[in-house]
């Protein structure tokens, strides 16, 4: 007896009911991908249960609000959302997942529901749809960037949080040894990203790996070129306390820069931005004037843009001292890229002694722009969250750098487990299915050099950063990228697992002790370190003790001392390392270590799946047996099966007919070691 239920409700079927099931846990055939269970096309019949489940979606007149709250079935029923789903055969789950109806068919009054079910990864990666990690709320209180917050952050590493890594963006060090605070930028864990996904996406997971010290101190780092806030203000500074003894461009000190910023002496603006702005600026100036030329006490105060005057106030100061403020604010100004700003005072006669201390020149514009964060400023921790990534890709990438096998929990609905190859099968207990095998039909032994490429690339993604662009040029090959070969002589292709991440090279200046990450680009003869937008980074995190004292820096005021630093990078530990997070061994490093630890992606994680499976005597045997529902009812992928004395990996489970008694196409792997 088969029974479906679409979100708790009894759906009809009539007595030609087949549910075809292919249920599997990876797919040799295409390296890298992970499968979860499918059905062939399901037809329902269009009974009056059945038509108000489904929402009378076989009338074209049908309308209705679409409740995201409440179940997706009856009135609510939205074809273009997943629904939950659980099938029953003899009292027995076989299935869970979710459900979708594809097509109705309308045929001189009768109804039909083509419909499928899928298993609940397919319904993960569905609710995640072009879901973005920006999309993502922490939950993290505005921080302001601050020594102190940046110093604390280094001595709590487990997993969530903010941290600020010490990070070489360009241009934030003169000697390599101190570093301006702009060097810290907050990193978010990458445990709390995928926390935030599962959350969000309606499921539950079981997922070990993400409580275990690894993960605890994975982070991603602000990737951009500057950090920023979303601001009226494009630019604000105030007037530099200082005395004149000739007239000339007033200086101004820098409070907020965004797209501008100021020549040497402080006194002229350039816009830098990539396209026009139409603002408003405010500008006041308060003063006093010391002396003046009796026979000429008329001083201009004028607002430039290049060449045109802006406005203008002259101040006649018949006495001295002679206390002003000038009012220069205009509307309207369109700054164009390159336009320069600065307000001259003209005399006709002899230059006056005058002192400027007051007010301040802000720029406002309409329409919120991102402008630079200055030290103190509160950093908007969701605004660092690195731009244009789908959640579905970070979490593919994570799926692909630790090999995960993803699998439903069979008693629990809309939930996930997850575990990495090389402990799903652990603590398997072999079952002997050799009785199960029909001894009519035969069996197909293929070896798996048949299947596999000859060469296995793992790579980072690209990206254009000096250092990495210099290793790429050097080795043809991505820092961190490890190239596997089979040695079959009869295959040719490379078969490529890639991440979204890009890999980031450490760097330790000549004759300092502190090792980290350098993210810019050199120009000028490679003497000029220009920051960018950088390729999503992932990396871990450490406090690193015991280094030369170093000042923690504002521009040249220094903020306070250390001898610690928080350090990131793709080793645990720059200098005693135990684990790395590129999948091979750099062909040459830019910093000293006392030991290179050769735990890496590949060799913790991938190495023995690809011994496995590219081994000489590695064989892909696929048979057909006779699979009762109970035995799908009890199915667990890391449970080994023996066949004929041989121990295999059970890998998929092709036509499974729950409706009936009927063979099956199984896909077993064999197992040459247990322990690699």
């Amino acid at each position: 007896m088969i029974e479906l239920y679409v979100e708790n409700n009894k759906v009809d079927i009539n007595e030609s009911f087949s549910t075809i099931l292919t249920l599997a846990i990876d797919d040799i055939k295409d390296f890298g991908a992970k499968n979860s269970t499918f059905s062939k096309t399901i037809l329902l019949p269009g009974t009056k249960n059945n038509n108000k489940l489904f929402g009378n979606i076989f009338s074209i007149n049908a309308a209705n609000e679409y409740n995201s709250g409440a179940a997706n079935v009856g009135i609510n029923f939205n074809a273009a959302i997943a629904a939950n789903a659980i099938i029953f055969a003899d009292n027995m789950q076989v299935f869970k997942g979710i459900f979708r109806v594809l097509e109705v068919i309308v045929d001189d009054g009768f109804i039909e529901y083509e419909c499928a079910v899928f298993g609940e990864l397919g319904g993960f990666i569905a609710s995640l749809g072009t879901k973005k990690l920006e999309d993502l709320d922490f939950g993290i209180a505005d921080v302001a960037w601050t020594n102190t917050n940046i110093a604390n952050s280094w001595n709590s590493i487990a997993g969530s949080g903010v941290y600020f890594p010490l990070i070489d963006y360009g241009a934030v060090s003169s000697n390599k040894v101190d570093f301006d605070f702009k060097a810290f930028r907050p990193a978010l864990y990458v445990k709390e990203y995928l926390t935030n996904i599962i959350n969000t996406s309606g499921y539950t997971w079981d997922f070990p790996l993400l409580s275990t010290s690894l993960f605890n101190r994975l982070i991603i780092p602000n990737n951009q070129k500057s950090l920023t806030k979303s601001s009226t203000t494009a630019f604000k500074a105030s007037v530099t306390d200082y005395t004149y003894t000739s007239a000339s461009a007033i200086k101004f000190t820098s409070i907020t820069s965004g797209s501008f910023s100021f020549n040497t002496g402080t006194d002229l603006i350039t816009y830098g931005g990539a396209s026009a702005i139409n603002t408003n600026i405010s500008l006041m100036v308060s003063g006093q004037i010391n002396s003046i030329d009796p026979s000429n006490t008329f001083v201009n105060f004028e607002f430039m843009k290049g060449a045109t005057l802006l406005a203008v106030e002259i101040i006649n100061a018949s006495y001295t001292p002679y206390y002003f403020t000038v009012n220069l604010s205009v509307s309207n100004v369109t700054i164009n890229p390159s336009d320069t700003l600065a307000v001259n005072v003209v005399t006709s006669g002899l230059p006056p002694n005058y002192r400027l201390y007051g007010d301040n020149f802000k720029i406002e514009t309409t329409t919120p722009t991102d402008v630079q964060l200055n030290y103190g400023d509160n950093i908007v921790i969701n605004d660092t969250i690195p731009k244009g990534i789908l959640q579905k890709d970070f979490f593919s990438s994570i799926v692909k750098m630790f090999n995960l096998y993803i699998f439903e929990d069979y008693t629990t609905e809309k939930k996930i487990k997850i575990s990495p190859f090389v402990t799903f099968y652990e603590d398997a207990t072999a079952g002997d299915w050799s009785l199960k095998v029909d001894r009519s039909k035969p069996m197909r032994i293929k070896p798996m050099s048949e299947l596999n490429s000859r060469y296995y690339g793992y790579k980072y993604k690209s990206d254009n950063d000096f250092y990495a662009e210099n290793y790429r040029k050097k080795y043809n090959e991505g820092y961190g990228d490890y190239i596997y070969d089979s040695f079959y002589e009869f295959a040719k292709e490379t078969t490529t697992v890639e991440l979204i991440f890009a890999q980031s090279v450490l760097y330790q200046y000549n004759g300092t002790d502190k090792i980290y990450p350098a993210i810019y680009k050199l120009s000028n003869s490679n003497q000029a370190e220009d920051k960018i937008d950088s390729v999503i980074r992932i990396l871990q995190a450490k406090k690193i003790t015991g280094v030369s004292s170093w000042a923690l820096k504002n521009g040249g005021t220094t903020l306070a001392s250390y001898t610690a630093y928080g350090y990131a990078g793709h080793l645990d530990d720059p200098i005693t390392s135990t684990f790395d997070l590129n999948f091979g061994v750099p062909k040459e490093i830019i910093f000293t270590t006392t030991s290179y630890t050769p735990n890496n992606l590949f060799n913790v994680y991938w190495s023995t799946y690809l011994a496995e499976i590219t081994d000489k005597d590695s064989r892909l045997l696929t048979v057909t047996m006779k699979l009762s529902n109970k035995d799908i009812y009890n199915l667990d992928f890391s449970k080994l099966i023996w066949v004929d004395g041989v121990l295999y990996r059970l890998n998929k489970i092709e036509d499974f007919n729950a409706s009936k008694e009927d063979t099956s196409k199984v896909e077993l792997v064999k197992i040459i070691n247990r322990i690699y």
